[in-house]
C-alpha cells in the first residue's frame, strides 16, 4: 500500500503526543505516515435470488471498460496479481489512519460515538478528517476526538437511522451540507 507523508515542522506551542505516537521524526522534521487505502461496498445477487452487498478494502481507481458506458469506481485487492471489483461510487471512503477503540480501523462515511458523548459522521474536509453531528455543524476533528476516545456505531449505508434527524430544518441543512461536502 502506498504511505502518504505529511512534513511538518516543529513548533513549541503545539501538543505532539499524538503525532509522535502515529510518525516519524527524520533530521528535525516529523515525517507522519499512514496506509493510503479505501473502501467500497459491492452489491451482488446469489444464485437463490437474494442480494447481497459486501465491504471490499484496497486501493480505488476509476476504471472504464469495453462495453461500460464510461469510467467505474472499482476497488483493487492483491490477492496473487491484483483483481479490481466494481463498487458503488457512493460508498467509497478512505481509511483516515485512526482506529477506534476496539481497534476498528475508521473510514470516512462511518458514524462515531466519542467517550464524552458526541457523536457524528467522519468526512474528509479542508485537508483534515472532521466528525459533523446531527447538526450539520462539525463536531471536531478526528485527530482531537481521538485523543478522548472514539467508537465506530455503524456507517451511513448500513445504518442511515443513526443519522435520522429531528428537526426537519435540520435534516434538510444537513442533506443540503452533505450533498456539498460529497455525502
Amino acid at each position: 500500500m502506498a504511505i502518504a507523508r505529511n512534513v511538518l515542522n516543529f513548533d513549541s506551542s503545539i501538543d505532539y503526543k499524538l503525532i509522535l505516537k502515529q510518525g516519524k521524526l527524520f533530521g528535525g522534521v516529523f515525517m507522519a505516515e499512514r496506509e493510503i487505502k479505501f473502501r467500497g461496498m459491492k452489491t451482488f445477487q446469489i444464485f437463490s435470488g437474494e442480494t447481497r452487498t459486501v465491504w471490499l478494502y484496497g486501493f480505488f481507481l476509476k476504471r472504464g471498460t469495453y462495453g461500460d458506458p464510461g469510467p467505474q469506481a472499482h476497488i483493487f485487492i492483491y490477492e496473487n496479481g491484483y483483481e479490481g471489483y466494481r463498487v458503488d461510487e457512493k460508498t467509497i471512503g478512505q481509511f483516515t489512519g485512526f482506529l477506534d477503540v476496539q481497534g476498528e480501523e475508521i473510514y470516512e462515511d462511518d458514524i462515531v460515538s466519542c467517550e464524552d458523548g458526541r457523536q457524528g459522521i467522519v468526512a474528509f474536509q479542508q485537508g483534515t478528517f472532521v466528525v459533523y453531528g446531527r447538526n450539520g455543524k462539525s463536531v471536531g476533528a478526528l485527530s482531537e476526538l481521538w485523543e478522548i476516545g472514539v467508537e465506530i456505531v455503524g456507517n451511513r449505508f448500513e445504518q442511515p437511522e443513526l443519522l435520522e434527524l429531528k428537526s426537519k430544518s435540520v435534516g434538510a441543512r444537513l442533506r443540503r451540507e452533505s450533498t456539498i461536502l460529497g455525502f
